[in-house]
């Protein structure tokens, strides 16, 4: 059966079903679009509609760009829209739907300064605070300077974690004949010795960690075997740890990305601000650490030494002397609704230094016109270099066009200079301290040659996260590992050997970084001498850790009832037992095992 359809031709013109007034077509001036554009309509009055239909706030049609107001967009069914056509705008479709989109607003700045080419004059503020350490060492040689960061409260957390995670290995090892089966826990003097040797594997440096302990005339390191064995070694390196894991997935979701590390960054930054107060001028910058496996906030600047990595952004003094420190941890972190991610991040590493005088440098990453004032306004100065993008930016001075060796700057009411100075390229800096003046600066040669103050300045106290960085690559320990959160640890133990090195050369005597660290090593290594063996001689007979109950022939386990829980009446089973005690009691793994063993 045959069934007429209408043609496409037929569709397109079929009349529209409701009687609308004949459009009038009218085009507006080039000074009637610009004024449009100038003074955004607040209503359908200011184009004569008369369609009833008022727009609201937040209507998508405020929203939209429009590039000529006579141009007419295809049909959007919303009840936003304006249905009706208007007398005074030029609509040529025919359409049964007409819509009027207005202007957009133009876009105003979150602040709005005003530039003069002088300096205004204003209160300059004062650094009153007394820099250096606020807690003295035992004594003055380089192991009470290293003690000082890393005090027994240190070893204990991670002696403790280091344990816990051992045990926690031993329970889901795959088998009887894993080297874990060994394990005996470590206490602080073992791990001190374990931190000496891993310090000097980056004096001593080796392409396999097996090598250090080979009894080769090409090896033969005597100091590592008779400090401790190597399968110690590996054992004790597998299970380090910094922290308690979750014990579900959903308590994961809940959690800090970094938990891992976490304990060991706030106890250095704790440490930090218990022990030492910084000098006035403070850098801010980011770190790498090495890292190309798989890792959610990982990152990539092609800049640094080591391009793909975990980044930490560093609170340093120009000398290399870490203060504070801020791992990134993706996108959506340490941000706010009135803050950019870099402007909270400037937030976080200075909240203890804020008010006191502080003069940061930071490049341009971090500077804005908008952050200069913020930190004037909490006494901090700030100086660096500065993006040609960032808002409120002053237009006289990044769309002039200087010669070589020439400079402009421009000065906010509030003191704030933004200079542009051109040498081999241009440079745009920012400085709430420094004026836009050249004076005259010495380069290494002996050459002498004029330069804004802001430069001069910025690269002067610019250099402390580059120099610790410099440092670091000396004698670097760190190896190759399938889990990041050691890698960072071991990192951080880096850096306060590199902290208490320079604390000793500014308040002791200036010695070599080199022989500093082989004097700590030294001393680290000694506390064998306290023990008559470094590892306990126990034997794994002679050692309690629990097992897991064996399965039925129904492939079910064979639970057993807790003996310690049923000496308080409580009736309890479990999936675990003591292979080495008496009738082989079955114990909870937490606390029952430990504190059954500890009335024993």
């Amino acid at each position: 059966m045959n069934v007429d359809r209408p043609s496409s031709t037929s569709t397109l013109r079929k009349k529209n079903p409701k009687n609308l007034p004949q459009i009038k077509k009218q085009c507006l001036s080039e000074d009637q679009v610009s004024k449009l554009f100038d003074e955004p309509l607040s209503s359908d009055d200011d184009l004569d509609c008369s369609s009833g239909t008022d727009l609201g706030e937040g209507d998508s049609a405020d929203e939209e760009d429009v590039n000529d107001i006579r141009q007419v967009s295809p049909p959007i069914q919303n009840e936003n829209e304006i249905t009706t056509p208007t007398p005074d705008i030029e609509l040529s479709l025919p359409t049964t739907r007409q819509i009027v989109r207005r202007a957009p607003a133009p876009r105003i700045s979150r602040n709005n300064y005003t530039w003069v080419d002088d300096k205004p004059s204003i209160n300059q503020i004062n650094f009153n605070e007394n820099s250096g350490l606020k807690v003295q060492p035992e004594g003055d040689q380089p192991i009470d300077f290293f003690n000082l960061l890393l005090t027994s409260d240190f070893y204990s957390l991670v002696v403790k974690e280091t344990n816990n995670y051992a045990a926690d290995l031993y329970m889901n090892r795959s088998s009887d004949k894993s080297r874990i089966s060994n394990w005996v826990d470590v206490d602080i003097d073992e791990l001190k010795i374990f931190f000496g040797l891993l310090f000097h594997t980056g004096t001593i440096k080796m392409s396999r960690i097996e090598d250090y302990w080979k009894t080769s005339k090409l090896f033969n390191l005597n100091i590592f075997r008779a400090s401790m064995s190597r399968n110690r070694y590996m054992l004790i390196m597998r299970a380090l740890h910094f922290c308690t894991n979750p014990e579900s997935d959903s308590d994961i979701q809940n959690i800090s990305r970094i938990y891992k590390i976490e304990p060991v960054l706030d106890y250095f930054n704790n440490r930090m601000k218990e022990i030492y107060q910084p000098s006035k001028n403070l850098s801010l910058d980011e770190s790498m650490v090495l890292w190309r496996g798989r890792l959610l906030f990982r990152q990539y600047i092609k800049n640094k030494r080591h391009k793909y990595g975990v980044k930490l952004y560093m609170l340093t003094e120009p000398i290399g002397l870490v203060q504070k420190i801020l791992i990134y941890t993706g996108q959506g972190t340490n941000v706010s609704s009135d803050m950019t991610h870099t402007e909270c991040v400037v937030e976080q590493l200075m909240e203890d230094h804020l008010y006191k005088g502080h003069s940061l440098f930071m490049d341009n990453y971090y500077n804005s016109v908008n952050l200069a004032h913020k930190l004037l306004e909490k006494k901090t100065y700030c100086t660096g270099t500065l993006r040609s993008n960032r808002s409120n930016n002053p237009k006289s001075v990044i769309e002039k066009k200087i010669k070589v060796g020439e400079s402009i700057c421009k000065y906010t009411s509030d003191g704030v200079c933004v200079s542009k100075w051109k040498d081999r390229r241009e440079v745009i800096t920012i400085s709430s301290e420094f004026k836009g003046e050249m004076v005259e600066a010495t380069n290494r040669r002996g050459t002498v040659k004029m330069k804004p103050e802001t430069v001069v300045q910025y690269n002067r106290f610019m250099s402390g996260i580059d120099r610790q960085d410099q440092m670091m690559a000396y004698y670097p320990c760190e190896r190759k590992t399938l889990r990041w959160y050691k890698k960072i640890g071991i990192h951080f133990l880096q850096i306060c050997m590199l902290n208490s090195y320079l604390l000793y050369n500014k308040n002791v005597k200036k010695i070599s970084y080199y022989d500093f660290r082989l004097s700590v090593i030294n001393s680290l290594l000694s506390v064998k001498s306290n023990t008559t063996t470094t590892v306990p001689q126990i034997s794994k007979f002679d050692t309690h850790f629990p097992n897991k109950v064996a399965k039925n022939e129904k492939n079910r386990f064979i639970r057993k009832r807790c003996k310690f829980c049923a000496t308080k009446g409580i009736r309890a089973e479990t999936l675990y037992f003591c292979p080495k005690c008496e009738d082989k009691p079955g114990l909870c793994i937490e606390p029952c095992f430990e504190r059954y063993h500890q009335n024993l």
